[in-house]
């Protein structure tokens, strides 16, 4: 198969594409080499290269700058996946788009299924939104893959937090702000049998757990004994600029009748972080 892989500089790039088998042909294209905002660089780039599918890994997801340049947030969030969904046409090929669980407001009191309402809070979120609706407006072979709070892919927060606890630190984990957290690699690992799957839509893939930070790093501290302290935090401590859902947390289903293997537990997507000796 061949495909096309935008935003590969990023953490979920990276671990789509480790898992990816060989005899895939792959063009993987990092921002400096695509950037999907410029919509003239997309239709010249990715129609060339004749792909089956387009995995869009690209995206501006610093929730808080997004805030702060709303104009980059709706370039690169929102006529960036348009773009790719317009190639994707061209070419005749399938695109796989990711978005967040912040096109939520996090007020429904239960996990979000994949036929809730979006009702976003954040200029992130609202870029979001806008990307999905593109993208189905403008080409039917898409799959939408909404997730959240990732973490494993090295440069993330959980996996930053973990490795201060190993040596000894203080570390702050929110208390009062849920979603579902979600392994890199399992994630990556779903991407490609939901092309392959041909049914377009909308899937939430997330890991199986509402949980907060402070749970989750509260566990990782545990599970590994690590030495350092976990000190719980809260929305206001932070103050950050941008609102966010309170409980954003994400189920599936429609995914149950795809035959897609369960997520893991949090307890043993830790685990798998920390290291055999967990």
């Amino acid at each position: 198969m061949r495909l096309v892989v935008t935003g590969a500089g990023g953490g979920l790039a990276r671990a789509f594409l480790a898992q990816l088998a060989p005899h895939h042909e792959v063009t993987a294209l990092t921002h400096a080499e695509l950037d999907v905002g410029d919509h003239d660089a997309v239709m010249r780039t990715v129609p060339s290269l004749a792909p089956h599918a387009i995995v869009n890994l690209a995206a501006f997801t610093a929730v808080d700058a997004n805030e702060s340049d709303p104009e980059r947030a709706w370039r690169d969030n929102a006529l960036g996946p348009q773009s790719l969904a317009l190639a994707a046409r061209m070419a005749d090929a399938w695109l796989l788009h990711v978005s967040t669980d912040y096109v939520f407001d996090g007020t429904k009191g239960a996990p979000y299924d994949e036929f809730d309402r979006p009702g976003p809070l954040s200029v992130y979120g609202r870029s979001k939104v806008a990307g999905e609706r593109l993208v189905r407006e403008c080409w039917w072979r898409h799959v939408i893959v909404r997730t959240g709070q990732v973490f494993g892919g090295g440069t993330d927060y959980v996996s930053g937090a973990i490795a201060r606890l190993r040596a000894g630190e203080t570390v702050g984990g929110l208390a009062d702000r849920f979603g579902t957290p979600t392994p890199v690699s399992a994630l990556a690992a779903r991407l490609l049998p939901l092309v392959l799957a041909g049914r377009p839509g909308t899937y939430h893939v997330a890991g199986p757990e509402r949980a907060c930070w402070f749970d989750v790093l509260s566990r990782a501290k545990a599970i590994g004994g690590l030495t350092g302290r976990v000190e719980p935090q809260t929305s206001a401590d932070l103050a950050l600029p941008a609102p966010r859902p309170t409980d954003a947390s994400l189920t599936s289903v429609v995914l149950p009748g795809l035959g897609l293997e369960p997520m893991p537990s949090l307890d043993v997507a830790l685990r798998s972080l920390i290291g055999p000796d967990a």
